[in-house]
């Protein structure tokens, strides 16, 4: 009877350990985990500024104030042009990362994606507005070039690409 019962703390006990192992257990996270979240913060304020765009287009007249709030996006769209281009230094090579590639590679096309989105409504705005050619397209297409750049940049030589 003892035998019975120490047999079957020792199996539960051993159950126990085995599922709190089991659970304790993870995915070890992405080293370029911060950077990613950086890219994630740059596609978010850059949807945000396609959902502003997106209400002025389907408005019937441009509110007062039109010309100053472009001005402003103008400048916040540098503003994150200059922090893709950081984060980009801070990465390595897109072909040479193995772990987190998949990671970095969604957020900078949901970047590119919102700048080549933005480029109509902004010509649709500055048509209406009666200027013509559109100054935030050079930084739009900064953004984009700067993200295929670093996507189909080729390995470097003598350093093994995975």
């Amino acid at each position: 009877m003892e035998k019975r019962i120490l047999l079957s703390v020792v199996v539960a006990g051993l159950l126990v350990l085995g599922i709190t192992g089991a659970c304790f257990a993870g995915i070890e996270p992405s080293p370029w985990q911060p950077q990613i979240n950086k890219l994630h913060s740059i596609g978010l304020s850059m949807a945000i500024i396609q959902k502003g765009l997106d209400n002025l287009v389907i408005s019937p007249s441009l509110p007062r104030g039109t010309k100053n709030a472009l001005l402003v996006l103008r400048y916040e769209l540098y503003v994150l042009d200059t922090q893709l281009a950081d984060v980009l230094a801070e990465l390595p090579p897109y072909n040479e990362q193995n772990e987190g590639q998949k990671g970095v590679f969604f957020a900078l096309e949901g970047i590119r994606m919102n700048a080549l989105g933005m480029e109509d409504p902004f010509d649709y705005i500055l048509w209406r507005m009666g200027v013509e050619p559109s100054p935030w397209k050079e930084i739009l297409d900064s953004i984009s070039s700067r993200i295929n750049y670093y996507v189909s940049t080729p390995c470097t030589p003598g350093i093994s690409c995975r």
